[in-house]
């Protein structure tokens, strides 16, 4: 029997604005220097990181990291999404029941969360 390595790969963030969102929800359009960026994924792994699903509690272990790194080559053309020079990628080993909902469409991204200071532009 052939057993599924559960392995995901994605951008957790990517460099720079994101040139089709104009603002967010929130009114706001917040995005990462590529420095600062790369400063936030060295962080994540400091920090001893753990995955949940979807903001939930509860749900920590439902994937162990075994890849984070900024994307330093050529733009990449997945057939889904172009990841860019200096967007951050994050690898997980997913758990069965978030394997089985990623099969299913439900989990489709990551969400880091963390907290951050809000410059204006000027």
């Amino acid at each position: 029997m052939n057993t599924p390595q559960r392995y995901v790969l994605g951008i957790a963030h990517q460099a720079g604005p994101d040139p089709k969102i104009r603002t967010a929800a929130d009114g706001a359009r917040d995005w990462f220097s590529p420095v600062e960026l790369e400063k936030a994924a060295w962080n994540f792994l400091k920090a001893s990181p753990t995955v949940g699903l979807f903001h939930a509690d509860n749900t920590e272990g439902s994937a162990q990291i075994v890849e984070s790194y900024i994307y330093r080559g050529p733009d990449w053309d997945t057939g889904d999404v172009i990841v860019k020079s200096g967007d951050w990628l994050v690898g997980a080993i997913l758990n069965e029941q978030a394997w089985r909902l990623y099969q299913a469409g439900y989990v489709d991204g990551w969400s880091v969360q963390g907290s951050a200071v809000r410059l204006e532009n000027k």
